[in-house]
C-alpha cells in the first residue's frame, strides 16, 4: 500500500493539517488537524478510514466499475500522521500537545501511550520539550 503524507499549513488558523493520501489516485484515507494556541499544539481531529471502496477505473459509472474494499486502520498510517504532527509542532516552537480521545478508549490509550502521551480520563497530553 503506497501512502504519501502531505503537510498543509493553515495560516489563517495558526495551525496545520496532515493528510495521508493513497497513491496513485491521491484519495485521502486519513488526516490530523492541529491548531496552535501559544506554544500548545491542540489535536482537533485525528482520523484514519476503517473502510474505503476503491473503484476502478474511476471515470466509469459505478455500476461498471470494479470495487475493492480496503481497510486502512492498523497499518501504521495513524502513527505516521501523529509522528509528523509531533515533529512539525516541535519545529513551530510548541512545548506541549494535547487533545482528547473519542472512540474505542482501550485501543486509543494504547496508541497514544506508545508516543508518550499522559492520559487522564479522555484527556491526552504530551510534553514536547524533551522530544526534539
Amino acid at each position: 500500500m503506497n501512502i504519501e503524507i502531505e503537510l498543509i499549513e493553515l495560516a489563517p488558523f495558526e495551525g496545520f493539517c496532515i493528510k495521508a493520501l493513497l497513491l496513485p489516485n491521491g484519495h485521502s484515507v486519513g488526516y490530523i488537524n492541529i491548531i496552535i494556541n501559544e506554544k500548545v499544539a491542540e489535536l482537533c481531529d485525528v482520523f484514519v478510514q476503517d473502510t474505503y471502496v476503491y473503484r476502478w477505473p474511476n471515470f466509469m459509472p459505478e455500476y461498471l466499475s470494479i470495487h475493492r474494499s480496503l481497510n486502512f486502520q492498523n497499518k501504521g498510517i495513524g502513527s505516521r500522521l501523529l509522528s509528523t504532527a509531533i515533529e512539525h509542532s516541535i519545529s513551530k516552537g510548541c512545548t506541549q500537545m494535547k487533545g482528547w480521545m473519542h472512540g474505542d478508549k482501550t485501543r486509543l490509550e494504547k496508541f497514544y501511550r506508545t508516543f508518550g502521551f499522559q492520559i487522564c480520563g479522555i484527556n491526552i497530553t504530551l510534553d514536547l520539550k524533551n522530544k526534539g
